[in-house]
């Protein structure tokens, strides 16, 4: 029997060339290569400390070798295995996979295989490391930062503005269908005449149909109002435990000025959510991530200013002056400029 080198292919006897590769067929076929071996780990360089290494390893994946770790304590590459004692537990290994230490090496002028590295050295080697690193931390702290307004922007919605949304809505509609039913009747009076009896019927359904939305809404709209008072006294005893328990002195302590402002939102953030939900298990997780929210933005906004005493006081609602009040006021010189004119 004959075998086509190239496809692989049995001829019977009396064929030599294969008809399909056009090559001359041999009578065993070369035994296959095996199957490139697994990826070994290698080490790449040794950090002088956790927090070079820790540095080394985001940048290589950062720029695309995923392989990367960092090993504690004397690697040994054949096991692939660290073996951490009290006398090797402050040696930190970089470590790849094989198949990705020729790239590696790459992002590492002038490295020697299993040297080891300090800070000096890790710069001179890529100067702009903190700005590389600085940008894919920027990129991530933005997504998730969206991700975390997106979730709680759509998750939960206060009853009352579900309320003034379902109002508007109901009264929307059964104002269209007004003015349809309106231009209808002037139709129908041949007031005006700009539609036939067929588009008449047809415009009658759509206003009908307008005039039950608008009811359904303003019934579901009475069903909401009824929990928004609920809902703005339990605000309110949640937001004075927040004044009381998370006040700015606290939220100081959580503050790092060596952290980035994203950092320290999502950090400080994620602990006054947990410590609400701690006290208010029973509240919905992203209108406990709205009030923190809102509490660590009043805190920034206070912090902007150089004392206490600077922050402004905020306006009470109470203390506004309405029209009738001013009317009824006789302080106030009240002059119709209509009637003055008259006189």
């Amino acid at each position: 029997m004959a075998w086509c080198p190239k496809c692989k292919n049995e001829y019977r006897e009396g064929v030599d060339v294969c008809p399909d590769c056009d090559v001359p067929l041999v009578d065993e076929l070369p035994e296959e290569e095996d199957v490139a071996a697994e990826p070994k780990p290698v080490v790449l360089m040794r950090a002088s400390d956790r927090e070079i290494g820790e540095k080394i390893v985001r940048f290589l994946r950062y720029n695309g070798i995923i392989s990367s770790a960092l090993a504690t304590g004397t690697f040994d590459a054949d096991s692939g295995e660290s073996d951490t004692d009290e006398t090797n537990e402050n040696q930190f290994a970089v470590i790849v996979a094989d198949l990705d230490m020729d790239a590696a090496c790459e992002l590492f002028p002038g490295l020697a295989e299993g040297e080891e590295v300090y800070e000096d050295r890790l710069y001179e080697m890529v100067p702009d490391i903190e700005d590389q690193l600085e940008e894919v931390e920027n990129e991530q702290a933005s997504k998730e930062f969206s991700e975390l307004r997106s979730e709680a922007s759509t998750v939960y919605v206060k009853k009352k503005d579900k309320y003034a949304d379902l109002r508007f809505s109901g009264l929307s509609f059964i104002g269209f269908g007004i003015i349809g039913v309106v231009i209808v009747l002037l139709n129908l009076f041949h007031v005006i005449n700009l539609f036939n009896v067929y588009s008449m019927i047809v415009m009658s359904l759509v206003f009908v149909v307008f005039f039950i939305i608008g009811f359904r809404s303003l019934i579901r709209a009475g069903r909401v109002k009824e929990s928004v008072a609920v809902e703005d006294e339990f605000t309110q005893e949640l937001n004075e435990w927040i004044d009381e328990n998370l006040s700015d002195d606290v939220i100081d302590e959580w503050y790092d000025e060596n952290r980035e402002d994203q950092e320290n939102y999502f950090e400080i953030q994620a602990k006054i959510t947990n410590l609400v939900h701690e006290h208010f298990p029973n509240i919905h997780p992203s209108y406990i991530e709205e009030l923190a929210e809102e509490r660590y933005t009043s805190y920034l906004e206070r912090s902007a200013y150089e004392s206490p005493e600077d922050v402004p006081e905020a306006d009470d609602p109470d203390d506004s002056v309405t029209a009738d009040e001013v009317l009824n006021d006789d302080s106030f010189d009240v002059v119709d400029d209509d009637v003055e004119g008259q006189d």
